[in-house]
């Protein structure tokens, strides 16, 4: 994931520069943390989110103005100056949301990026399997749960029938059958 605003679209780049250098002046220590996001990023984040381990909303995979760089998220200090900062983004004609405090974009680009996504089928979006490996074995943490493993094996292997599914997490060793008919499936 990206923080960098040189990775933003060529339209939304300088005003969001603008703006970091106007939070900067104004001594609050402005801090970018995320810019545009790959499907993998955004899709990682949305599972945390139906989890309820992020504190601000995430737009599923597919929809997010961060992957198509209309968007950028930044934090100020102390936070509640956000409010501040985007009254000036709204000023300068950005769009911005109360209940996504740390969320910029252009304007239109929610509304644009979940169109988008709408028109994507399930065959339609990128797949990686190294990729997808490693987000099914951070299942196996015990932090992110078994909700997040049970995502993982429906992404993986959509052919698994609840039962199946339901076996695997009761026994995760059991997982590598699968694995090994992925992997012979690939050669």
């Amino acid at each position: 994931m990206s923080a960098n605003l040189d990775d933003l679209a060529a339209e939304l780049a300088p005003a969001a520069r603008e703006l970091v250098a106007a939070a900067g002046s104004a001594g609050l220590l402005p801090r970018v943390t995320s810019t545009i996001r790959s499907r993998a990023e955004q899709t990682r984040l949305f599972r945390r989110s139906q989890q309820g381990l992020q504190k601000y909303p995430v737009a599923p995979p597919g929809s997010s103005a961060h992957e198509y760089g209309w968007a950028f998220d930044l934090v100020v200090s102390p936070f509640d100056a956000i409010y501040d900062v985007a009254g000036t983004w709204l000023e300068w004609g950005g769009a911005w949301n109360r209940a996504d405090a740390v969320h910029f974009e252009l304007p239109g680009a929610s509304a644009e990026a979940k169109r988008l996504g709408s028109e994507l089928s399930i065959a339609d979006q990128p797949t990686n399997l190294i990729e997808d490996l490693l987000n099914f074995g951070y299942g196996f943490i015990p932090v992110l749960g078994q909700v997040q493993m049970a995502a993982d094996l429906s992404t993986l292997f959509p052919s698994l029938s609840h039962n199946e599914t339901l076996i695997i997490l009761a026994n995760p060793t059991k997982y590598w059958d699968y694995i090994q008919a992925l992997r012979n499936a690939y050669r």
